[in-house]
């Protein structure tokens, strides 16, 4: 959604971000490293997020939408948030596997129950998350 479509529908969208990171697990040890992505919605109305995908910026093409964790639909309160998460190794493993290698633009895509498609760019390092030893 274009930033002159939301000031004609009241600021409603929703924002995305993407991290990185790991978490601690019931036994103690830490977690591989996972990308996160979180959707946010900053609207003064609930939200739906009803489909979630990762694609080469420019291409409609989910990588591997199967990889992503997070429970969908998923409806937002005014200022609730989701998260979904990938393995780190996985997404770069698909990236590769499309014939992306280095530091590919990808895209982050959040789909609302009206059928809008929010977005976020980031670059991930595909060739440094493959030689993980974290498997």
């Amino acid at each position: 959604m274009s930033l002159f479509s939301r000031l004609l529908s009241g600021g409603r969208g929703l924002t995305l971000r993407q991290n990185l990171g790991a978490y601690r697990k019931p036994d103690g040890d830490v977690s591989p490293l996972y990308v996160f992505f979180d959707v946010e919605n900053p609207g003064p109305e609930s939200a739906t997020v009803t489909a979630v995908r990762v694609s080469p910026k420019g291409e409609p093409v989910p990588l591997a939408p199967e990889n992503l964790e997070g429970d969908l639909p998923a409806r937002l309160a005014p200022g609730e948030s989701v998260c979904f998460r990938v393995r780190a190794k996985a997404l770069a493993r698909a990236a590769r596997e499309a014939g992306h290698t280095g530091r590919p633009k990808l895209t982050f895509v959040a789909t609302d129950a009206q059928d809008a498609e929010h977005r976020h760019g980031f670059r991930l390092r595909v060739d440094e998350y493959l030689e993980l030893k974290d498997e």
